[in-house]
Parts: structure tokens; C-alpha cells; sequence
């Protein structure tokens, strides 16, 4: 369902050799493409390894200095993307009355919530329902 409040946001995605222009997720979920230009729904995929924590996870700068290789730079499979995310809910008051100050049992459906991070993770991760993929800045 197409959200109708909706704010800008980066997400870093992956990228195959065998499979130019499309994109991937970078941990869950990295086998099957996101489609650019369509609304997403966000999946609760628990992963062996990963916190538990549903929703797409997008900065609001493309910064994630905690993805990049030693050097500062992005691996040659990963492209930052412009997005919209979902903002008609506001999932804050949910997520703050968690110890952790976020929501680990579903997805913030229609809206997103804002999760702290350490700096060399961006500074706060904004954690969406559901996404559209606007512009990739493919290599």
C-alpha cells in the first residue's frame, strides 16, 4: 500500500557480477532482488547471527562507515540507494518503551521508528516498514 507520508532516506545494497542493475540486500533476505520503484513491505526474517529487529534499516545520510572496507571506501559490490520510506505511523513511543529502544517482535508497519547507533554505525539507524528504492548509485 502506497504510504501517504513518506520521508528521503540511503540504503547500501549489493550488487552481482552475473546480474547488472539489480540490487540485493546485504545480510537478510540476500538472495532475492529489491525492485527499484515500487513500494516494499519489510519481512521478519529471523537470521541466525543477526538481532531481531523487522524493518528495513536505512540511514538517513548515506554514511555506514561500519560497511565500508578498511580503507574508507565501499566494496566493489556495494551501491548506496536513495529511498522513500514509509511515515504515516510513528512507531517512536513503541520502540522507546523497550529497555534496547526498539522493536523486536514486529515490523513497523506504515511508519518507522529511530534506533541508535554508534557513530561509526551512522549515528541512528530509522527502522521502516516499508521502502521504495528511488535512485541507485551504481559504479
Amino acid at each position: 500500500m502506497k504510504p501517504q507520508k513518506t520521508i528521503i532516506a540511503y540504503k547500501l545494497f549489493r550488487t552481482l557480477k552475473n546480474r547488472p542493475y539489480e540490487i540485493f540486500p546485504l545480510f537478510i533476505d540476500r538472495n532475492n532482488p529489491v525492485p527499484i520503484n515500487k513500494w516494499i513491505e519489510a519481512k521478519f526474517i529471523p537470521t541466525k547471527g543477526y538481532a531481531k529487529r523487522p524493518g528495513w534499516h536505512v540511514g538517513r545520510l548515506p554514511i555506514a562507515p561500519h560497511l565500508m572496507k578498511k580503507n574508507g571506501t565501499l566494496a566493489d559490490n556495494r551501491v548506496w540507494a536513495k529511498v522513500e520510506i514509509s511515515a504515516d505511523v510513528d512507531w517512536q513511543p513503541e520502540a522507546n518503551k523497550s529497555k534496547t529502544k526498539d522493536i523486536k517482535n514486529k515490523i513497523p508497519k506504515n511508519g518507522f521508528y529511530t534506533f541508535k547507533r554508534p557513530s561509526n554505525q551512522g549515528g541512528e539507524w530509522l527502522i521502516a516498514g516499508s521502502i521504495k528504492v528511488k535512485k541507485v548509485f551504481f559504479k
